[in-house]
């Protein structure tokens, strides 16, 4: 009888592993077959997703990539620029081959490119589980649980960042996995490459350039000859090289200055941009993200069954490892396994201990399901491997007499096994059921962990639809219930044209963005997916007071409303109830007649308007609401000592009659005071009125009392305000501690407001500033009016707060600019001008 080597092992006689003859001749036919379907599958989805966040930032990104390489200088100041352009540069080349220029063509050109290299990062989890394993089905479960996830699915159309990411994570993962095993130093160039270009997408990924290096360092310290040492010597030189050009070849912004290289692991550590994350019910962002987050968010959107394999995995690979340590180190399988088991761990680890920013869920660490669904199949192998040898007769304990066990017999070991390849199949089915159910939002999924009977549990525990996708189905909805009529649409993201542009060309005619137009919205779209602290801290996406015409609904929480502003859009007979409101509320008196009248009726703040057109609907409320106690408020709104509660019409208001009519429905803790105005194009919020409530004493925002400060220094009083710093167009105070720039301009008017302010700070060490402002010697702060200012009466204040320096600031440049004037006026404020 003949040998023969099968993955590294050598073997005598016609089965390996479990596996027959006929299966080693023919061991990717599974796969094949697995992957054809999932194509079937694609092609007929791929037109049902809407357009994501990011998509238009990316596509744009892979645009100004191509375009560096023919010269222009753009990418440098982007603020992508450190993101490799090894799927976004090869996106839109692919989209100018196929010669693609209609919105729509494009953005299903993406989704569809998207997908099919998502089903390559499942060929090839396919094939490195067939080498870990040695058996065509638990590789092909492994290809399974890879693309069933219902999130990952999902994502795999419109995510163009993260899910490549994951793709080419498990790429390299099977690269390096072969490398091992073949040794050679053209393995591991091939590794090194494809490592090199991910640390270019994402600076996660030197986690395997380490992991690389380390199994050559282990390698190193088993050879047992100089050839053998210079062997490995070689290929691990290989590695680096390989690894390091592909980075270099894939970051366009290390091209001219390669000791770049350092920022993108700062910025990895230090996002400028924290984002507010709904988690467990309370409201989180950087730095007080606990270190939880990421194992918790993957237990409550991975399948149920891929995490408890993965956690049997991982627990008899550490128990071989403890009970062989030396084999930890020579047998390649489990020292893979450890690998896997340690990129599992500590990326989570390190952005825990570094605090690093994230964005609503575990989406910049979906790579970890690579190693997961890996060390899942290894679960089940152990599990598997338990079976047989309880069929064999071979248990650690008991005493064997004639094939039986003192207290029971040794056949059940078949049926065990046949009962985990039917859980196995169960489990894959489930996740199946899962995301046909949830189609097209899977990325909305979440598994038994979370109670997804209760009605508003999930919603107001955790972040779900965020990607702007429901959208889509928000605009087809109203195309086809009004098949003739141009449609005026606004939502609570800006984000709607992009759903927009994927339409074909005649909907997308018959849709106006309402913001785009300036026009008055007749219907409103709202993602109703966050909790009412969310809704209340951004002052929108609640449920509408507007009459509601269609809702879809995950796991019984409205994720999309769309509500129409016009009754007779909807049912002219619920005007009734809106009529009843209407009497009831004029009944009384009301708390300020303006341009409309306001009521408050308990914690209901309602607007009046008689005679009402459409052109009074289009510009954003403003209300602010001022508590007795600033511990109501959320942390980063208890320096402003308000809280936000803006909103536009559509969301809480209703035309009927000639007249309009909204109800604001305030939050339930004491309030001294409401702010009351309207958001006006190019001088933004116009504070119209302070209205103190019954049973508050005195109270005045910031702004109020940084003017009667103001006043009160020019007039000589001891306000602690001496002389402005600087006099220009606005008159410019620094207040002692250096902390806040206030600008003051009285008599002001709204053209004063309309162009950008800029803000440079040149610190007295320029090591201080980011990395990104090193070169410009400065730290940017340009803001417009309506991010720090307010206009009271007739005059203009704004605040700019200013960040602190441990060696001092050395000057200030401001002013104001536009791109049609450029610089309109400037001033230059010194230490010794202060």
């Amino acid at each position: 009888m003949t040998s023969r080597t099968v993955a590294g092992r050598t073997v005598a006689g016609r089965t390996v592993a479990g596996r027959t003859e006929a299966g080693r001749r023919a061991p990717f036919a599974p796969a094949a077959l697995a992957l054809a379907v999932f194509a079937a599958v694609g092609a007929a989805v791929f037109d049902d997703y809407g357009v994501s966040y990011d998509e238009a930032r990316s596509r744009a990104y892979g645009v100004t990539a191509v375009r560096y390489v023919l010269g222009d200088a753009a990418l440098l100041t982007d603020q992508d620029r450190y993101y490799g352009v090894a799927v976004e540069a090869p996106l839109f080349l692919a989209e100018r081959a196929l010669g693609l220029a209609d919105s729509r063509a494009v953005h299903l050109a993406r989704h569809l490119l998207t997908h099919l290299l998502f089903l390559t990062g499942g060929l090839f989890c396919y094939l490195l589980a067939y080498r870990l394993f040695g058996d065509r089905y638990l590789a092909l479960f492994a290809l399974l649980l890879f693309l069933l996830h219902p999130r990952l699915y999902a994502h795999s159309f419109f995510n163009s960042k993260d899910l490549p990411f994951l793709v080419l994570f498990m790429i390299a993962l099977y690269l390096l996995e072969r490398a091992c095993r073949r040794g050679t130093a053209g393995a591991f160039a091939l590794c090194g490459a494809a490592v090199g270009v991910l640390v270019s997408l994402r600076v996660m990924g030197v986690l395997l350039f380490a992991a690389a290096l380390g199994l050559r360092a282990l390698d190193l310290l088993q050879a047992r000859s100089p050839a053998e040492r210079r062997r490995v010597l070689a290929a691990a030189g290989a590695f680096a090289l390989a690894a390091a050009a592909a980075l270099y070849a894939g970051s366009p912004y290390l091209w001219r200055d390669p000791l770049a290289i350092v920022e993108p692991f700062a910025l990895f550590v230090r996002h400028p941009q924290p984002v507010i994350t709904l988690f467990q019910g309370e409201l989180v962002r950087r730095p007080s993200i606990p270190p939880h987050f990421i194992p918790a968010w993957m237990a409550i959107t991975t399948p149920p069954a891929t995490l408890l394999l993965c956690l049997i995995g991982a627990a008899a690979a550490v128990r071989r490892a403890v009970a062989r340590p030396h084999s930890a180190v020579g047998n390649t399988g489990l020292r893979f396994a450890l690998l896997l088991l340690a990129c599992l761990i500590l990326p989570a680890a390190a952005v825990a201990a570094l605090r690093s920013n994230l964005y609503h869920d575990w989406r910049h660490l979906y790579f970890l399901y690579a190693p997961a669904c890996l060390l899942a199949v290894y679960g089940l192998r152990a599990l598997l491997a338990g079976a047989r040898r309880l069929r064999r007769g071979r248990l650690r304990h008991g005493r064997l007499r004639h094939g039986r066990l003192r207290h029971g017999r040794l056949r059940h070991g078949r049926l065990v096994r046949r009962g985990l390849y039917a859980l196995a199949a169960a489990a894959l089915a489930a996740a199946a059921v899962d995301a046909v159910r949830l189609h097209p939002h899977q990325h909305a999924y979440f598994n038994f962990l979370v109670d997804r009977r209760t009605p508003e549990r999930l919603r107001t525990q955790y972040q779900m639809l965020y990607w702007t996708t429901e959208y889509r189905e928000g605009l087809e909805y109203l195309l086809a219930r009004y098949p003739e009529a141009e449609l005026s649409v606004n939502s609570t993201n800006p984000r709607l044209w992009l759903n927009r542009s994927i339409l074909p060309a005649a909907a997308r005619d018959r849709i106006v963005i309402a913001d785009e137009a300036g026009r008055a919205a007749d219907f409103f779209l709202t993602a109703n997916s966050r909790s009412a602290a969310y809704n209340r801290l951004f002052g929108r996406a609640q449920p509408p007071f507007g009459p509601v015409i269609h809702a879809r609904r995950i796991y019984r929480n409205t994720v999309l409303t769309v509500t129409a502003v016009d009754l007779a859009l909807v049912d002219p007979a619920a005007a009734a109830r809106y009529r009843a409101a209407y009497r009831a509320t004029v009944a009384g008196e009301p708390l300020l007649r303006s341009e409309f009248d306001l009521y408050l009726d308990g914690g209901t703040l309602t607007y009046v308007k008689e005679s009402c057109r459409p052109e009074d609907t289009v510009h954003p409320f403003l209300v602010r609401a001022v508590p007795v106690t600033l511990d109501d408020l959320p942390a980063w709104h208890r320096e402003d000592g308000w809280e936000p509660l803006g909103f536009r019409f559509g969301h809480y208001g209703v035309r009927f009659d000639g007249r309009c009519l909204i109800r604001r429905r305030l939050p339930d803790y004491p309030m001294q005071a409401l702010q009351i105005g309207r958001w006006a194009p190019g001088a933004g919020s116009m504070l119209e009125a302070t209205i103190e409530l019954p049973a508050a004493g005195p109270w005045m925002s910031r702004y109020w009392r940084e003017r009667a400060a103001i006043r009160a220094g020019e007039r000589g009083a001891p306000a602690g305000r001496a002389a402005p710093a600087g006099r220009a167009a606005f008159d410019l105070y620094l207040d002692p501690a250096g902390a806040v720039l206030t600008y003051h301009k009285e008599p002001c008017a709204a053209e004063d407001l309309r162009e950008r302010f800029f803000l440079h700070l040149y610190p007295e060490q320029a090591a201080e500033l980011d990395a990104g402002r090193r070169q410009y010697g400065f730290a940017n702060h340009d803001f417009d009016f309506a991010d720090h200012g307010a206009l009271l009466d007739g005059a203009c204040v704004a605040l700019a707060p200013l960040p602190a320096y441990e060696g001092g600031v050395a000057r200030i440049r401001t002013g104001q600019f536009s791109s049609a004037q450029g610089q309109l006026w400037r001033v230059e404020l010194r230490p010794g001008g202060w």
